[in-house]
């Protein structure tokens, strides 16, 4: 998953600095946490349920997927004084609400999609990262943390075995660091069955 925002430094004598960066993606640790329970090990594995003999007969171990519809995109701000400025995703409503010494310079804020796939009716973990570090070439960087999702409590794969839900996160930018320009950075996302 990608998140995106083009900055503007703007210090005291109003200069702009432009950068960009290009991102990094992971996913899961787990050895075999993209199977259901039930499937790890030995188990069948093929996702169509038949029965081998291991104690999963009619059991769908399907691996577990995520599809990103869309990216994250805070759309250009500028940073106007030395102080620190957040950008917030509203997950709600889709807007961009703004705190601290960063201003709006318009664009689309988009918040991101993704969609699950797996075995039907099962309980699944997602996770994101505490905090990733946005960069751009050169040399501009802002931090991504607070990610918010529209998932359940307990977010488990309707029948179908998909799960379509949103995300968002705070972007914040000090006035001190170098920040300007096209800043990107990847989100590593991990979904596991319980």
């Amino acid at each position: 998953m990608f998140a995106r925002v083009f900055l503007l430094l703007a210090p005291l004598l109003g200069l702009a600095l432009p950068a960009a960066a290009p991102p990094a993606l992971a996913q899961g640790a787990c050895p075999q946490c993209d199977l259901p329970p039930g499937c790890r090990g030995k188990g069948n594995q093929n996702g169509n349920g038949n029965g081998n003999g291991n104690g999963n007969r009619n059991r769908n171990c399907q691996r577990l997927s995520i599809e990103i519809d869309s990216d994250m995109d805070f759309g250009r701000v500028v940073i106007i004084g030395r102080g620190e400025g957040r950008v917030l995703l509203d997950l709600d409503t889709g807007e961009k609400r703004l705190f601290g010494d960063v201003d709006d310079l318009g664009g689309m804020p988009i918040t991101g999609r993704a969609i699950v796939t797996g075995a039907p009716f099962e309980p699944i973990n997602v996770q994101f990262p505490f905090e990733i570090e946005m960069r751009g070439i050169l040399g501009g960087q802002a931090r991504l943390r607070d990610f918010a999702t529209s998932l359940p409590a307990m977010p488990v794969l309707d029948e179908n075995g998909r799960l379509e839900f949103s995300f968002a996160g705070t972007l914040v930018i000090s006035g001190d660091e170098r920040a300007g320009g096209d800043l990107r950075g990847r989100v590593p996302i991990s979904v596991t069955y319980l």
